[in-house]
């Protein structure tokens, strides 16, 4: 770990779209799939946004959304459980 970084303190430069799409990934249940077609990115970005949050902070995902939750950064949308299932069965 780079000097100066504690474990679990997050980077100033953990961007806002960061956090979005780690509140897409909670309000998709965990699926990177489903979290890149609710915010319309890649999957392959979504996981790369996630490994970022998780390389600047040293904590696991699932640390992260308790910290982030915590913290106030972490805002999780209200899902249509409906429409994510129409979606999922259209893939």
């Amino acid at each position: 770990m780079k000097d100066g970084y504690l474990r679990g303190a997050l980077s100033p430069q953990a961007t806002q779209r960061q956090w979005d799409v780690l509140a897409a990934y909670v309000a998709a249940g965990g699926s990177v799939r489903d979290a890149a077609h609710l915010i319309g990115i890649r999957p392959s970005t979504v996981k790369r946004h996630l490994a970022d949050l998780r390389a600047r902070s040293g904590l696991t995902t699932e640390q992260l959304i308790y910290h982030g939750t915590a913290e106030g950064r972490l805002v999780v949308p209200s899902l249509d459980i409906g429409r994510l299932a129409r979606k999922r069965a259209a893939y």
